[in-house]
């Protein structure tokens, strides 16, 4: 059960420790745990590098947890945490767009 403790006016949450955070992240000081990011990278040579993993920000009273998506080209990097909520909708759109490119490409073919 997780307990509540006072921290410069916001209430913080501990909980255990997620199994999936890296042991280098500063989570004890900073109350954010991050899992290594995977490469969705089917090729190798996308111009577009896109990575994801997951993450948990244990504060406010019900912390919150998602999946973040890191998007970067050559130096430029762009990291952005989506909640678990917007995650699961994220992956039934793009299974819905998936299957109408799929559909779309057997046309012309």
């Amino acid at each position: 059960m997780p307990t509540s403790e006072a921290r410069s006016g916001e209430v913080a949450i501990r909980r255990s420790h997620p199994a999936w955070c890296e042991s280098e992240n500063e989570c004890g000081t900073t109350a954010l745990h991050l899992s290594g990011l995977w490469s969705v990278a089917p090729r190798g040579d996308e111009v577009i590098q896109v990575r994801a993993g997951l993450w948990r920000m244990d504060v406010g009273p019900a912390g919150a947890e998602g999946v973040a998506v890191e998007l970067s080209v050559g130096e430029d990097v762009e990291w952005w945490p989506i909640d678990l909520a917007q995650a699961r909708a994220l992956v039934r759109v793009l299974n819905d767009l998936l299957r109408n490119a799929d559909r779309a490409s057997s046309r012309a073919a």
